[in-house]
């Protein structure tokens, strides 16, 4: 939504704007907004206008539309410049989940947040550090620097579901093992899938949080294991595949060390 300059109100052309979103979206949920202003005024000024034109919107919305219950406003005034254009810099900016995604909110909170943790490591392939390769998996997270990935070779499971197959369970004890003689040893899951362009149901964060949720039973502390869902957007091989291999090298599983 979008403001006249120095106005935390909305305009009539904006109000009706609004209510049409409010109309096309009464099932949807709101998860937070953000508010900005353009250059023009002082630094505090603009930080307490922008805060101003969040509670308008919200007041326009709240008991109509339903809220997150972790709502969250913010606040940027003039610090997010997006246009040459002032006008398209006084704006609030509404995150919302439309009514088809209500029923992901879990995944698609989850993997938001823990995204913002993945983007301060330095990422590297495990089989890219000069590690010996016949050195056990313990030794070798013991040597690896955080952010050090491995990907899980074996972790297969049920067509078109989350369920682990037995061979799956084997494979990922050698990892309850691991964080057993680690105490202080933290995860990230990362799930991928194959095949298909878009995962419109998050099946990969549901295996990833399988995953996470095998360990857990076996008596890992929840605190020191998250996960997250890449769907298809981070393919080894193009999709479609070519073969069956390329499919199984983009349906996979993987580990990131986050702290030690």
């Amino acid at each position: 939504m979008y403001f006249d300059t120095n106005k935390f109100d909305l305009t009539s052309q904006e109000i009706k704007r609004l209510q049409v979103w409010m109309n096309h979206n009464s099932n949807s949920k709101i998860l937070s907004m953000e508010g900005f202003t353009d250059e023009v005024g002082s630094i505090s000024y603009n930080d307490t206008l922008s805060l101003k034109r969040v509670a308008y919107i919200y007041n326009q919305v709240h008991n109509k539309l339903a809220v997150r219950a972790d709502f969250k406003s913010n606040g940027f005034g003039e610090l997010q410049q997006i246009s040459d254009n002032k006008s398209e810099n006084r704006r609030v900016t509404i995150y919302y989940l439309s009514e088809f995604q209500i029923e992901l909110e879990e995944f698609i909170i989850n993997d938001f947040k823990v995204q913002k943790s993945l983007d301060s490591l330095s990422i590297k392939a495990v089989d890219r550090l000069n590690i010996h390769p016949k050195l056990a998996l313990n030794e070798i997270v013991q040597k690896v620097p955080e952010g050090t990935l491995f990907t899980l070779e074996d972790i297969q499971f049920h067509f078109d579901s989350a369920v682990l197959m037995l061979n799956a369970k084997e494979e990922l004890n050698k990892w309850f093992v691991v964080l057993n003689n680690n105490p202080n040893l933290k995860i990230i899951v990362q799930g991928h899938i194959c095949c298909i362009p878009k995962d419109d149901i998050l099946l990969s964060s549901k295996r990833a949080k399988a995953v996470m949720d095998y360990l857990v039973s076996k008596g890992v502390e929840k605190e020191r294991i998250k996960y997250i869902g890449y769907g298809a957007n981070r393919p080894i091989y193009r999709i479609p595949e070519k073969n069956g291999y390329e499919a199984l090298m983009n349906r996979r599983v993987e580990i990131v060390i986050q702290e030690k």
